[in-house]
């Protein structure tokens, strides 16, 4: 089948959703030749979850294997179809490679920019944008604690969003600003939303345009959309989505870090980087209350181009401390 050569055949033991680890579990059985099985698994999902568009397409190539049907489906289709099931592909190689290559190689690695948090960040979370997935971090005592993640969707144009329209996702640290329950909005929303601040200070420096970005649900007829699809927001299912809202409660502010290249390091590593950011803060405070011009341009990073954050750096030291730290460049100070 042609829908089974992009997966390695690997052990399949995951604590997930149970839709997502019924979907991966029959795809495991086909891996390993257990059509019956699986044909039976799939049935099952199927009817438990009627809008699993992933489900019948396992289930249609597996049908047109025991048929003798050559080559796999979706060869003689339009280009749409043709479109849909590629993307439908898409998302369960995504999900498999999760569960079976990325998650078992960052056992015990931390993502880098998560760096510090404060002790009134309850809830972290962390957008993996190659992953495809939402990692939701409880801080415990200053420390992570994974506690749940979540396949979601971004922009059906990528990421790195500049302007209204592009339908691109943002990057960088944002905080949810409140919740709308599915009710109030219109059902492409799914069961709900969790709006962001999108744009935030940074962004209003770099003239970023556009509004509107949430984390939401799903609309009727589908599970989840494929890796890419949304108009900039990130899409969950629709009862991940309500997992989620039961994990942050009515908290607002909660840092949704969105990462398009994550780095994932070892506990040593974090703390040694964490020291060194505190290191250059406090050269920053000094610099700043000492008007040390030469010292300030050092430990900004800024293009020719940055006039405006340039103007900043070497504003009064009571201008916000918030947007001008997140252009320092982190260096080593000794």
């Amino acid at each position: 089948l042609a829908l089974l050569a992009a997966f390695p055949v690997a052990g399949y033991s995951v604590n997930s959703a149970s839709y997502e680890r019924d979907l991966l579990g029959a795809l495991e059985r086909l891996l390993t030749h257990d059509q019956g099985s699986a044909a039976a698994q799939l049935e099952t999902l199927t009817q438990s979850y009627p809008n699993s568009r992933s489900g019948y397409l396992i289930y249609a190539d597996l049908m047109a294997a025991r048929g003798g049907l050559t080559p796999a489906i979706g060869q003689a289709m339009g280009h749409l179809d043709r479109d849909v099931v590629s993307e439908l592909r898409e998302q369960l190689s995504i999900r498999w490679h999760y569960w079976h290559t990325i998650r078992a190689a960052r056992q015990d690695l931390w993502p880098a920019a998560l760096l510090q948090l404060s002790g009134q960040q309850r809830i972290i979370l962390y957008m993996d944008i190659p992953a495809a997935r939402l990692i939701v971090y409880e801080n415990d005592g200053g420390e992570l604690k994974e506690v749940d993640n979540f396949y979601a969707s971004i922009g059906l144009a990528g990421f790195k969003k500049r302007r209204e329209g592009d339908q691109k996702t943002p990057v960088g640290v944002y905080r949810i600003t409140g919740f709308i329950p599915g009710h109030k909005l219109h059902e492409r929303y799914g069961s709900g939303a969790l709006p962001i601040d999108y744009p935030n200070e940074l962004d209003q420096i770099y003239e970023r345009t556009g509004d509107g970005i949430w984390l939401h649900g799903t609309e009727p007829g589908f599970i989840n959309r494929a890796p890419r699809a949304s108009d900039g927001c990130l899409s969950l299912a629709n009862g991940d989505f309500l997992a989620l809202h039961r994990l942050i409660g009515d908290a607002t502010s909660v840092p949704v870090v969105i990462d398009p290249a994550p780095e994932w390091i070892a506990p040593a590593e974090l703390q040694r980087r964490r020291e060194r950011l505190s290191r250059t803060i406090n050269r920053w405070f000094k610099a700043r209350l000492e008007s040390d011009t030469p010292l300030l341009d050092r430990l900004y990073s800024l293009s020719h181009h940055d006039t405006s954050m340039r103007h900043l750096s070497h504003a009064q030291p009571s201008s916000s401390f918030t947007g001008l730290a997140r252009h320092l460049r982190v260096e080593d100070t000794q």
